[in-house]
């Protein structure tokens, strides 16, 4: 018995050893990817092409932290640009604009949404304060000493340059502060080069606000006006007088009040009385990723199938 007691004692800690020096770990494939063909793509991009109720978003998960240095090498699909619906049409940069330089991850993935998805990136330009200090052809400017037409148009063509060297999609102006009339000069000096009479109208001339509509001047030089919310405003969902139904897009805030997409769904049912809204969306994208369901961005997801729902041939 002692004899035999002993061998086995053996046994296992010869074993236990062999399987310690073992040092090849297999990573642990949680849930494959899907894959998809070119078709797939192709009819995305045909998808986003068409005119139908748009899904636009204030995503901040790709970067890092206010204020920190470096770019985010996420390890969570939450954080990728990668990671969004594929049906999503625009995405509101409103973090900062990533590029080859400062954010490698989150550039390669915006590149990739707009070359494979057809997905539109768009620059979040400030009109809520006047500190804004820059340099164009070699001049600096100061909007809080200088808000003169001068001023105010190279403001304008330092907002392009932002968005073309990236190579993104346009630009949405944030309007809470600016008066109304400093907002249509710069407006108007956009729209010669963005927006429906740019001399680039593929490039997207946005411009959101909260509570007070802007000044009707801004419209033939948009392509969408977006009513942004902070909290759960049931008194949204009206048309601003004079604005046309197709341009506007209302937006519901995610993850400061409710974990389930407030209103947003209601959003996306809401018709205007004649013809057709221009879409819907959410601000912080990124807090919807861990939806109450478990699927990932579920309630934005079911938001876009309400208002384009899938045809099943």
């Amino acid at each position: 018995m002692k004899i035999d007691i002993t061998s086995l004692l053996t046994f296992c800690i010869g074993t236990f050893l062999l399987y310690s020096c073992d040092t090849d770990v297999e990573p642990l494939q949680i849930q494959k990817l899907n894959t998809y063909d070119e078709q797939y793509f192709q009819n995305v991009r045909d998808y986003k092409k068409s005119n139908h109720e748009i899904s636009y978003a204030y995503y901040e998960g790709w970067s890092p932290i206010e204020g920190v240095t470096g770019y985010k090498n996420p390890a969570s699909w939450g954080e990728r640009m990668v990671g969004l619906p594929d049906s999503i049409d625009i995405v509101n940069l409103w973090m900062g604009i990533p590029t080859a330089e400062t954010h490698p991850i989150a550039y390669n993935d915006m590149k990739y949404c707009q070359e494979k998805l057809g997905t539109r990136f768009v620059m979040h330009a400030d009109a809520s304060n006047y500190r804004h200090k820059f340099t164009v052809d070699g001049v600096d400017y100061d909007l809080s000493q200088n808000k003169d037409d001068a001023a105010m148009a190279a403001y304008a063509k330092w907002i392009v340059n932002q968005v073309l060297e990236p190579g993104l999609d346009g630009v949405d102006v944030d309007w809470e502060g600016w008066s109304g009339s400093d907002l249509v000069r710069l407006v108007k000096e956009l729209a010669k080069y963005f927006g429906p009479e740019g001399e680039q109208p593929d490039k997207l001339l946005i411009v959101d606000y909260f509570r007070g509509a802007p000044p009707t001047d801004i419209i033939p030089y948009c392509d969408y006006i977006v009513e942004q919310a902070y909290s759960n405003q049931v008194g949204f969902l009206t048309e601003p007088t004079g604005f046309p139904s197709e341009k506007m897009i209302y937006c519901e805030t995610f993850g400061v009040f409710y974990a389930d997409g407030g209103r947003l769904l209601d959003y996306a049912r809401w018709e205007p009385a004649k013809g057709d809204k221009g879409g819907c969306g959410v601000f912080f994208l990124g807090r919807n990723y861990y939806s109450a369901s478990g699927i990932p961005y579920n309630e934005f997801r079911k938001a876009i199938q309400i208002m384009n729902p899938a045809i099943n041939n």
